[in-house]
Formats: C-alpha cells, structure tokens, sequence
C-alpha cells in the first residue's frame, strides 16, 4: 500500500508539474505575440519637437491639437497639384484651402487672398526638404510685431474618426495635395507650438488685428484699412477695383448677422465691372457673388487692402 500511494504521488507530481510548465509556456507566448503585433493604424508622431531625419540637426515642430486628433502620416502626398505644364498650380487649387477646428479663419483667408494674386509668394515661403519635412517662413508670428520666424514640421497631420481635424487635403490624380493644411501647421508650430495658439480673438466688433497681422506674416507688407468698423458706405466701387487690380483684399466681419458669416473673414477673389459685383471666397470652403450694393451694407467691417502688391 505504501509502495503504490509513493506511485500515485509521483504521477500527481509529474501532472502538476507538466501542468505548470505548458501554463508558464502559454504566458510566455502570450507575451510575445503581444510584442510582435503590429500597431493598428492611428497616430505615427505625437506633439512636441524632435529632429530631422539624417542627423541635420534641425528641429521638427508638432504642433499640439486638441479634441483627441492624433497625427497621422499622408500617403502620396504632394505639396502641390501640376497644371499641364508640370508647375504648381496653386491660384487654380484654392479648394486646397478649407478651415477645420482651429479659428484661424482671419490666416486662412488671406493666405487665400494671396495665393489667388500672387502664388509665387506661396512657392517662396514652403520648402519641401525631401526627407519627409517641410520649412515655411513666416514675416512674423500672430502678434503681428516684424520678426521673421522660420519653422520646420513633417508632413503628419491631425486626424480624428477619419477626417482631417484641422485645414484639409485634396486627393488630386491620386496624390494627396497639402499645401495649405503645411502652412497652417507651421503657423501654429510659430505661434506656441499649439493650434490654440492660432485661434482669433473673437473681437471682431472692437477692430481686431487678427486679418492685418495674418497678411503681414504671410507678405511682409503692411496693411491699410479702408474703413474701419464698417459699413462698407465709405468704399467706392473704383476704390476696389484698384486695390484688387494693384493688390490684395482680405475683408472681417462683425458679429452682426448679414449676407456673410459673421465674426469671420474672406477672401476679395474677383471684381466685375460690367455688374459691379465682387466674388468673395470663404475659407471654410465656397465662393459668393455679391452685389456692390449688399457689399457696402451687410457685415463687412473690415477691409483690409495692401495697396500694391506684385502679382504672379
């Protein structure tokens, strides 16, 4: 009896230990499926700053965002779309522009008046580096006061559920076009790194600064407004068609409803003489025709014109 309880303890032992080795064998492949498993789509690079590739040494901004955007890389993407020619066409893809979450509606129209007007300046303030970065200058930063900042991102950008969070992109002949959603991100990496940092002040009724220092930033020039605080009565229609023929035109709003959106900006994209209309561009996507008439007196409180400005 003796002899056949020893047997039995050792085949117990035996089967408790077999069970605890193929136990500790199945956590151990557990733990190493786990590290082997390929991270599912979502964010590729977070906020802050790192460097670019191939040990240059130069800082890449990711600017933070807000509204549980993560970053995402692009594929096939361009800066640019090409005309027939094979030059970037930048005044006939004004689309590319279209305002996400951050109120930065006040920088985004004038970057629409001037890439309609003079889209050299567009090519002239974005670089493509060719690894995978981009550097933008900038004539100042959201404070308007002249101080040229030069900022470099990756081309990653914010996304949420699927979308763009901030401005957009275009897929055009299957390459994904970005100019704008590049330059807005390396507006918010001048302005504190931040996509907060690029919302407008939403003092559109006490004259803010927003549009002046936005085509400042973006041109170098100086700003002159026609008549401040609106409505357009004091305006001429020959002093319209000279300022869109010489130069650029970035119109604001009041918080006051009208025939435009109020508390927002736009862009002055074309003038008519035959009808006296002008054609105004919104930056969340769209273009109106307005009458000369309902310019001078719906919402428009800011008229912002840099007098000459050199077009191409």
């Amino acid at each position: 009896m003796n002899g056949a309880a020893s047997s039995q303890a050792k085949i117990r032992a035996i089967v408790i230990s077999s069970i605890i080795a193929v136990v500790i064998l199945v956590i151990a492949l557990i733990f190493i499926s786990r590290s082997s498993v390929t991270p599912p789509p979502g964010a590729t690079s977070t906020p802050g700053t790192t460097s670019a590739p191939g040990g240059s040494g130069v800082s890449v901004s990711n600017p933070a965002v807000s509204g549980r955007a993560t970053y995402q890389k692009i594929p096939n993407q361009v800066l640019y779309a090409l005309d027939s020619a094979g030059k970037p066409n930048i005044s006939g893809n004004l689309t590319n522009i279209k305002q996400g979450d951050a109120g930065d509606c006040y920088f985004l129209a004038a970057l629409m008046t001037v890439a309609a007007q003079s889209p050299e300046t567009i090519l002239n303030m974005v670089r493509d580096n060719g690894d995978g970065t981009y550097t933008i200058s900038f004539h100042s930063r959201y404070d308007g006061v002249p101080n040229p900042v030069t900022v470099t991102v990756n081309g990653d950008l914010p996304f949420r559920r699927g979308t763009p969070f901030e401005n957009g992109i275009e897929n055009i002949d299957g390459k994904n076009v970005s100019w704008a959603a590049i330059i807005e991100k390396g507006w918010a990496a001048a302005n504190g790194n931040h996509y907060d940092g690029i919302d407008g002040t939403d003092l559109s009724n006490a004259q803010d600064h927003d549009v002046h220092n936005a085509l400042y930033a973006i041109t170098g020039k100086e700003g002159v407004d026609r008549n401040p605080g609106g409505p357009m009565t004091g305006v001429s229609f020959a002093q319209i068609e000279q300022d869109f023929t010489n130069g650029l035109i970035t119109l604001g709003t009041s918080n006051d409803d009208g025939k435009l959106v109020s508390d927002h900006s736009y862009a002055l994209l074309g003038v008519n003489s035959s009808d006296q209309t002008v054609v105004v561009g919104d930056p969340e996507g769209g273009q109106e025709t307005l009458s000369f008439e309902a310019f001078q007196s719906t919402n428009i409180n800011q008229y912002i014109a840099i007098p000459t400005y050199p077009k191409a």
